[in-house]
């Protein structure tokens, strides 16, 4: 179910880990055979260094590491690659792109950059490989912004095709909407962490996906989940014990692990509460991804994500 479309924007407030939740998306469904192309839109480069790879140069999928590439997406060389194809001769592209009316044009057009992204994206989306005549990519995985510029992107091609009459803007336009529309081929992915105002973003983002933007909306990912580890029995008799105990070295451990406990089973009371919070969005099919525990969050810690993940697809 996770991995039955063609495309899927991961979408969410800033910081609740949507770079994090891409890659484990991606990995997982590599795991299932799929050929997968992330792409990270005007970011730097988490994705890459979650993987452990080298980016590569914008526009450029880098080389597959565990059936994943990943791609760095950025306007205006979208924009650039995309005169390449209308404009064969390559001096005469330079000529046009290093001019300063075609800066001034880059730096001034409102939505431009947006509009140029999203078409790469679906340019990657529709890419067919010349050597099987088959499509390059099984699916395509792009890590959003942040809510409201991410939206913005995602609502760039329909400003774009209601601005233009007949014409070849109307007409790319139409194709770009048409697509991310589709039931059958998009998803659109919400993460969320279950605190007060990523999940108050969340309810939001969900209605201006399906109302707004008129986009199919996927699965509801609520990231650095804590769980119920410990019976509140189970803490007081650990509290009790530290209280009790004569040995300085034991009674500062047991009273280490109750306080700890403690705290998980506050954050967990408190994510439970804000869950209830999330409105429509929470009818979607949800994935709890837990809280991990490290020093420092690589490429072994989101390995532990995958599996939470596949197991839920």
């Amino acid at each position: 179910m996770l991995f039955d479309r063609q495309l899927i924007f991961v979408v969410g407030k800033g910081g609740v880990g949507k770079t994090t939740v891409s890659c484990a998306l991606a990995l997982a469904a590599a795991r299932a055979g799929k050929r997968v192309l992330l792409c990270e839109v005007d970011g730097v480069s988490r994705a890459a260094q979650l993987l452990e790879v080298e980016p590569a140069a914008p526009g450029v999928a880098g080389p597959v590491v565990d059936g994943v590439s990943v791609m760095g997406i950025e306007g205006s060389a979208a924009l650039v690659e995309y005169l390449g194809m209308v404009i064969p001769v390559r001096r005469f592209l330079q000529t046009v792109t290093k001019s300063e009316i075609y800066q001034y044009f880059v730096a001034a057009a409102p939505g431009l950059k947006e509009l140029m992204t999203i078409g790469k994206i679906w340019f990657e989306a529709q890419r067919i490989d010349k050597r099987s005549g088959k499509a390059l990519w099984d699916l395509v995985i792009v890590d959003s912004p942040a809510t409201g510029h991410g939206l913005q992107y995602l609502r760039m091609p329909q400003a774009a095709r209601d601005a233009f009459g007949a014409g070849l803007v109307r007409r790319e336009a139409d194709k770009v909407v048409s697509l991310l529309q589709d039931p059958r081929q998009t998803a659109v992915h919400l993460v969320t962490t279950a605190e007060e105002m990523p999940v108050n973003e969340t309810v939001t983002m969900e209605q201006r996906v399906r109302e707004e933007l008129a986009m199919p909306l996927g699965s509801l990912f609520v990231n650095r989940l804590h769980l119920e580890r410990f019976r509140p029995s189970d803490i007081e008799l650990l509290e009790k014990a530290a209280r009790r105990s004569r040995r300085p070295e034991v009674k500062q451990t047991l009273g280490a692990v109750a306080k700890r406990a403690r705290e998980e089973s506050g954050w967990t009371t408190l994510n439970r509460q804000h869950l209830r919070h999330l409105g429509a969005a929470g009818k979607l099919p949800r994935v709890d991804l837990p809280f991990v525990f490290s020093e420092e969050f690589a490429k072994q810690q989101l390995l532990e994500l995958v599996d939470v993940i596949e197991a839920a697809a």
